[in-house]
């Protein structure tokens, strides 16, 4: 038996931000979405341009080189672990940073195998399966956090007239004690640079014994479903098929412009980086003659 991939189609699209600090890859034996997160202090130590953006693309690039090997994902994502750490401290040359200056990220990957398909997840990145049934894999210990957040902002935009980042200032020493919870066991589990994530990650594997789509994610295309309420976590893997991934975004899109300071969603960014990987996959046993 073999898996192939049917077809698919791949968003990875800027937000508000400078750059881009999402990427997207697909090749014949995974795909994956990642969506870094930068330092809370704004400094670029190891790039000049984003720590966060320099992060993301090592690991696309380490990807695309090992996703073919007989490695299961976690001993792929604890080798890159080892060696990106390592890259990382050579590039500081000995500057001393402040665990809030990490770059980190979250990450939805899957991996080919010949009659399964490999989940690997840390952070809010969700992956959307439908087999004949439906189910999400996704950790809400992000969301949770970041709904507290969100809470307060909304508080202070109802007691004060301010402006988007004059809010988002005010909020900013809990943005930092949330972070602070990054890979601890009352926090939340990301991919950085600590080992101990992986056996943290929502890992697993699926049978695949005929077509089987699947939908990859990052948060800034997921908040259609799990905070603007555009479309139901249910609906997004159906309304990605038949309507498009480039749907979904343009009316992630459409309602960002209509609430263009962020008062009737509260949010970190008025335009988040969106990324999505829509594939069908099936499965094909090949007869020897």
């Amino acid at each position: 038996m073999s898996l192939i991939i049917e077809d698919y189609c791949l968003l990875c699209n800027q937000g508000a931000s400078k750059y881009n600090e999402d990427i997207a890859g697909i090749t014949p034996f995974g795909a994956w979405v990642l969506d870094g997160a930068t330092g809370l202090n704004d400094k670029n130590l190891v790039s000049n341009t984003s720590d966060a953006r320099w992060y993301v693309h090592w690991w696309n690039d380490f990807l695309y080189q090992n996703i073919s090997s007989d490695k299961s994902l976690k001993e792929i994502i604890s080798l890159g672990i080892f060696k990106i750490k390592k890259d990382y401290l050579n590039r500081l040359n000995g500057k001393i940073v402040e665990k809030i200056d990490f770059p980190s990220s979250s990450i939805a990957i899957l991996k080919f195998h010949k009659e399964k398909i490999e989940y690997f997840s840390l952070g809010d990145c969700s992956i959307f399966v439908d087999n004949g049934s439906k189910k999400i894999i996704k950790d809400d210990s992000v969301c949770k956090l970041d709904n507290l957040v969100y809470e307060k902002m909304k508080q202070i935009s109802e007691k004060e007239k301010l402006n988007f980042e004059e809010i988002r200032a005010s909020v900013q020493n809990l943005v930092i004690s949330n972070r602070l919870k990054k890979n601890t066991p009352h926090g939340y589990w990301i991919l950085d640079f600590d080992e101990n994530s992986v056996e943290k990650a929502i890992h697993g594997y699926l049978d695949i014994d005929g077509k089987t789509s699947f939908l990859l994610a990052s948060d800034g295309f997921t908040c259609s479903c799990d905070r603007y309420d555009l479309f139901s976590e249910e609906d997004m893997i159906d309304i990605a098929r038949t309507k498009g991934i480039e749907y979904i975004f343009n009316m992630i899109r459409k309602f960002e412009n209509e609430d263009k300071n962020a008062l009737k969603t509260p949010r970190f960014k008025i335009h988040d980086d969106a990324s999505a990987i829509l594939l069908n996959v099936n499965a094909y046993n090949y007869l020897k003659l």
